[in-house]
């Protein structure tokens, strides 16, 4: 049916045009034709001049609407193609918009772009302070899944409660919770060498929340993995091994069973 309706929306207004024309010139011959006999000569005289009038009238008629839509169609074509410009335009300033934000517009939460940025800014301060810096990077456990059970609005719900409960137990002035990928969290902890303590307060706290996930081989209810880092900071390149050290120890945890903290 669909194909039949796009092959039938092909068809052009002329085209209809001339098919109505054409009927209705018979239409009009026909009934000459039969009528004339009807007729005395003048008053089929008459009756030839008013069939030619009316004939000529409507052929002009529908060149006229030919034309309308002749216009129509050029002016449409045009509107819609200022209308994809300006699309395309706000498209990009949004983009823009987006790209120089520092904030997750979901969570509330710093995203990555401001997490790798004050992630050089406390490690070169660790540095200088001859401090401990610590990293977690936290991810939730069978996230996907649970999105593809309850859908996105619940795995939007969850992500923000998470968020909360990683900044009630990250809230120093110089910590940083920031949200850098759909399922995952880096937390920054400066002059802070036990990160295993807060991340299992964080843990604990998300399992208490009882949130349902049927679909979790970690457990019933939606919990987190978390992978820790801490380093004395003496040199710029040890930046790169406490992020790959808190990611190696992200693999560990879940390879473990997930739902805990290494």
């Amino acid at each position: 049916i669909w194909s039949q309706f796009m092959i039938f929306k092909k068809i052009t207004l002329c085209n209809i045009s001339l098919v109505v024309f054409i009927f209705l010139f018979l239409y009009f011959f026909s009934l000459y034709f039969m009528d004339s006999t009807f007729f005395n000569q003048k008053d089929l005289e008459s009756y030839k001049d008013d069939f030619l009038l009316q004939t000529l009238s409507l052929a002009v008629f529908f060149v006229f609407i030919t034309m309308l839509y002749s216009m129509y169609r050029f002016y449409k074509k045009s509107y819609e193609k200022n209308v994809k410009n300006v699309k395309k335009e706000i498209k990009n300033v949004n983009d823009k918009f987006i790209s120089s934000l520092t904030y997750d517009l979901l969570t509330n939460l710093s995203n990555k772009k401001y997490f790798l940025e004050r992630l050089d800014e406390e490690f070169k301060r660790a540095m200088r302070d001859k401090n401990t810096i610590s990293l977690l990077i936290v991810n939730i456990d069978e996230f996907r899944a649970f999105r593809d059970i309850y859908g996105k609005n619940d795995g939007d719900e969850c992500l923000k409660l998470i968020a909360k409960i990683l900044t009630k137990h990250c809230n120093r002035a110089s910590d940083l919770v920031a949200r850098i990928d759909k399922d995952e969290f880096a937390i920054i902890l400066p002059n802070t060498n036990e990160p295993k303590i807060v991340s299992q307060k964080c843990v604990d706290d998300v399992q208490k929340m009882q949130i349902i996930h049927e679909n979790s081989i970690a457990s019933n209810v939606v919990t987190i993995s978390i992978g820790t880092s801490s380093l004395d900071a003496t040199n710029i390149e040890q930046k790169d091994d406490l992020i790959s050290n808190a990611q190696t120890s992200l693999e560990t945890a879940k390879k473990s069973g997930r739902n805990r903290v290494v």
